[in-house]
């Protein structure tokens, strides 16, 4: 594995002020998900463990879609074994909406001007632009299972060059602000707050799911939302206790534990 020279990281910082017990270090990768799953035993090893790069040149969505992104970018994968999260299986998926809390609260500290909401289930807006996208994948090998979270967060990439469709619909920190930021600090601030978020969602899930569905941005509106086999759109009523996004159909209450939003 390796630690190569980090440009934009101090890898002894992110060990000494974080959980994460190893730091996999590269200048650029096509995407720190897939690097995650390549090294999964090893990773697991040193659990939780980090894969950082200072350039993603082929990040990966949900669904398979695209994560552009550029040099001056957050992007990095947390591999956790799962039997040391502290909750049920059933409940896993929870960490998905356990890193956009944690995304939005780092954001918030760094940025305190601005006001960052989250889109269920795992984006993170300023006003209604993208500026995070997470993919939480869980992946096994041998009896041992791992929990890979995937976070990119725009934060000194100008979206000014990415394509005008990208460009109309996500923003960065820098575009927001004008100013670089420490993304050792962003880091950081990131990584405590999703130890805080997944420890909250055991041990007080209600506060939790409380404060997803205060910075929900689809509650209230009328949502489409793609599902397995089917399309369906009605009003969000919000998070569930379960993580579930509620919409009020024509026909009746619908709970979703997954989707694809393509219309709010």
């Amino acid at each position: 594995m390796s630690r190569s020279a980090p440009a934009h990281f101090d890898l002894d910082r992110l060990i000494a002020e974080t959980s994460v017990q190893h730091v996999e270090y590269h200048p650029t990768l096509p995407s720190t998900s897939i690097t995650a799953l390549e090294l999964l035993q090893p990773l697991l090893d040193v659990s939780p463990s980090l894969v950082l790069t200072s350039e993603q040149t082929a990040g990966r969505g949900r669904k398979g879609n695209v994560w552009w992104s550029s040099g001056g970018a957050l992007t990095f994968t947390l591999v956790v074994n799962a039997g040391e999260l502290p909750m049920a299986p059933e409940r896993r998926p929870m960490v998905s909406l356990a890193a956009g809390l944690a995304v939005r609260d780092a954001l918030q500290i760094h940025a305190p001007e601005q006001e960052f909401a989250l889109k269920w289930p795992n984006d993170v807006l300023s006003g209604e632009q993208k500026i995070c996208g997470i993919l939480v994948e869980q992946h096994s090998h041998g009896n041992r299972q791992g929990v890979l979270v995937g976070i990119g967060v725009n934060v000194n990439n100008s979206l000014s060059g990415a394509p005008a469709e990208v460009a109309q619909r996500a923003t960065s920190l820098f575009d927001l602000q004008g100013k670089s930021f420490d993304l050792t600090a962003i880091l950081i601030s990131i990584l405590q707050r999703l130890d805080f978020r997944i420890s909250q969602l055991t041990t007080h899930p209600r506060l939790a799911l409380s404060e997803a569905n205060r910075h929900n941005i689809l509650t209230g509106r009328t949502v489409t939302l793609q599902l397995a086999d089917q399309t369906v759109t009605g009003v969000c009523i919000g998070i569930d206790d379960e993580g579930q996004l509620v919409l009020q159909t024509e026909e009746k209450l619908l709970r979703c534990s997954s989707g694809i939003v393509l219309q709010w």
